[in-house]
């Protein structure tokens, strides 16, 4: 008959630090399998200028929280508004919504350009008056809050300036004279 003897001191010490070896992988493991993005919420809502929707208008958040406020991991989060002008922001995936946090919302409507019209770096029938977060920053409609939750925004109302409407169609007459290629301006 065979007896088992107690394992020593040392034996024990070893698997203790054997355990505490594997058991420290695997917390680190599960710990670092996170990318480190934060958590986003859908937002969607509607954009109009001078009460018709507005297509292809490029919107942004710009958060306010100073911890996003540079590097290149910081959240970046935009969309396009489709030909009805609705939208829905993405920021890490198509659609996937901003994270939880105050912002500033940007609106910059360019003229599609170039042969393929896939450019968007003609004029903005806007002039840039809904472009700069320094200027929106004071303008509570510009001020957005989003929640740990979807959230649907308040429709925006803008208005394009009679001199900004001028400029698009000139801009527009142009290009389908053919007087504009590859997104010249």
């Amino acid at each position: 008959m065979m007896t088992l003897q107690k394992p020593s001191d040392a034996a024990r010490n070893r698997l203790r630090v054997v355990l505490f070896a594997v058991f420290a992988g695997l917390s680190l493991a599960l710990t670092s399998c996170g990318d480190g993005r934060k958590t986003c919420y859908p937002v969607s809502g509607k954009l109009l200028v001078d009460d018709k929707p507005a297509a292809d208008c490029m919107i942004q958040l710009h958060s306010l929280d100073p911890a996003d406020s540079g590097g290149p991991n910081r959240p970046i989060t935009t969309t396009i508004t489709d030909e009805n002008g609705h939208f829905k922001f993405s920021t890490f995936g198509d659609g996937d919504g901003a994270p939880a946090g105050d912002y500033i919302i940007t609106f910059s409507w360019r003229m599609r350009s170039g042969l393929m019209k896939n450019q968007y770096d003609g004029p903005d029938r806007l002039d840039g008056v809904y472009s700069k977060k320094e200027v929106n920053k004071d303008k509570p409609e510009f001020m957005v809050k989003i929640g740990r939750q979807s959230t649907v925004l308040p429709d925006f109302k803008l208005t394009q300036s009679p001199a900004a409407k001028k400029r698009s169609d000139d801009y527009e007459k142009k290009q389908k004279g053919g007087g504009l290629l590859l997104g010249d301006r």
